[in-house]
């Protein structure tokens, strides 16, 4: 016989083993209705739903089910003897149950579930931001993120080339100063020099003919004709824009999955037929760079904005916060990295044949819209999480040439009761237009102005937007102090969900 020790050691484990098996039947649930909830926030849909799910979840089709097992066993004249207790058959059908509703979350929408709980999944905590809200929310959040990862060795456009060293990439905070002299209208230049101007060098715009028979020519034209790297990249970025043409037919076959019918994105392939997707453009980026003597890296990640729309067979696909597969740049010069988004660059429409907002951007801008599967490639002294990524607001790097910064709200969604006040801080006195539109994707929709009042004594500024019941996109436009008389230059989104 076991001495006593052993058999209170026994008797020990058994009550742990069972105390873990019993709390699968509450905490599985649990789980099933925080995605759940947290799917409705993230939707603008009833938690009324949301919890009549949970509440089907557990209790009432597990008990139920034991309920009805247990009136069929009365009927019988000789019930069969049963194997496992009441309480454990009511955990295996909560745990068949719950299993069942995650496996259709998983086979329907992975990535919408698990993002609208990197997203939302702190809903019940909004309008509290105390110190215990505060850690709740962090916990909460951070739980979230480990559900929705992505796997770097896989995507649409290939891998990225490998990242430098973290330890060795030079960075700066190239951020505008925080103490604005009262009056300064014009926003200083980041340390790489960004913006840029957007004209094109002549001698890109008017590049003989013989310079462009091979990149190998054109790589050659450029290092002769541009002996200062940066604006050797900055040429090679201008003519790749101004020679390319982006090939929407090839993305809607991307989208629909038809990658055999892709055209190669390859450099001498793209150069040739003079139109690619992004993995095209950042390819011939890295060869003109090799052939001019220039270190261009190839970088894939994700992308999110509220302002592109990707087309496929007539429908309208927004990327928004689920995020689409993209590839990019990093070039190196003077020992240090900057990043690039030629694609991005190349405009759709007639107000500028090249635009400047993605050459040399400060990564802490540039990680407002995206997120490289490599974190290295961030060039961040704190990389961000996917999470962290999805929940920061839908903004431009663009809200950077006019030194703005957005105060509030800090979240890409946000839920509000017919109204939505957002808050930027505004030292250079740039000017501010918003208008709302309902959140559907498509470009005509009815839009309604918003109300962008000074607030007082202070540089900040307010914007109020008086909203419906439903799911809107709050849309942000700003311009220089000193150029009235210029289109408004898009600058970021937030989404509201009105009810």
């Amino acid at each position: 016989m076991p001495s006593r020790p052993v058999q209170i050691l026994r008797w020990s484990f058994g009550m742990l083993l069972r105390g873990l098996w019993i709390s699968t039947m509450i905490l599985t649930p649990l789980f099933g209705f925080w995605l759940a909830s947290s799917l409705a926030a993230y939707q603008n849909a009833s938690q009324w739903l949301a919890l009549l799910g949970g509440l089907a979840l557990f209790p009432l089709v597990p008990v139920g089910w034991e309920l009805f097992h247990a009136w069929r066993r009365g009927r019988q004249e000789v019930p069969k003897k049963q194997i496992l207790t009441r309480l454990d058959r009511l955990v295996l059908r909560t745990l068949v149950v719950n299993g069942l509703f995650l496996a259709g979350m998983l086979y329907f929408g992975r990535h919408t579930a698990f993002r609208a709980l990197a997203v939302r999944g702190d809903w019940m905590l909004d309008g509290h931001d105390g110190e215990v809200a505060t850690t709740i929310r962090g916990w909460l959040l951070g739980f979230a993120d480990r559900f929705d990862k992505r796997d770097p060795s896989r995507g649409d456009y290939g891998k990225s080339d490998d990242a430098p060293d973290p330890s060795t990439i030079k960075r700066r905070d190239d951020r505008a100063p925080e103490v604005v002299q009262p009056g300064t209208t014009v926003v200083p230049k980041t340390t790489a020099g960004w913006p840029l101007d957007k004209t094109p060098d002549p001698k890109v715009t008017a590049m003989p003919a013989d310079a462009q028979l091979t990149i190998a020519t054109a790589g050659t034209y450029f290092r002769e004709q541009f002996p200062d790297k940066k604006q050797r990249v900055k040429a090679i970025h201008d003519f790749v824009a101004l020679r390319l043409t982006y090939d929407q037919d090839a993305l809607a076959k991307i989208i629909a999955g038809d990658y055999a019918n892709v055209p190669s994105q390859e450099a001498d392939a793209v150069f040739a037929s003079r139109t690619a997707v992004c993995e095209g453009y950042a390819r011939l980026m890295v060869a003109l760079g090799k052939a001019a003597n220039l270190e261009i890296a190839y970088v894939t990640g994700h992308i999110r904005d509220a302002s592109r729309r990707l087309v496929a067979d007539g429908d309208t696909i927004k990327a928004g916060l689920q995020g689409s597969s993209h590839a990019w740049n990093a070039v190196l010069i003077d020992d240090e990295w900057l990043l690039i988004d030629t694609t991005w660059d190349d405009p759709i429409g007639a107000r500028s044949p090249v635009e400047t907002t993605y050459l040399f951007t400060p990564p802490q801008l540039f990680a407002y819209d995206h997120h490289p599967d490599d974190p290295a490639w961030q060039l961040a002294m704190t990389p961000q999480s996917l999470g962290d990524f999805a929940r920061q607001p839908l903004l431009s790097p663009a809200i950077g040439r006019f030194g703005l910064r957005l105060v509030e709200p800090t979240r890409s969604q946000v839920s509000v009761s017919g109204e939505v006040t957002i808050v930027l801080d505004n030292p250079y006195r740039a000017q501010v237009l918003a208008h709302s539109q309902l959140d559907n994707g498509k470009r005509d929709s009815a839009k309604n102005p918003c109300e962008v009042t000074p607030r007082a004594g202070t540089t900040k500024l307010e914007v109020t937007c008086r909203l419906a019941d439903g799911e809107h996109e709050v849309q942000l436009f700003a311009n220089a102090a000193t150029e009235s008389d210029r289109e408004y230059d898009y600058i970021g989104s937030i989404l509201v969900n009105s009810h």
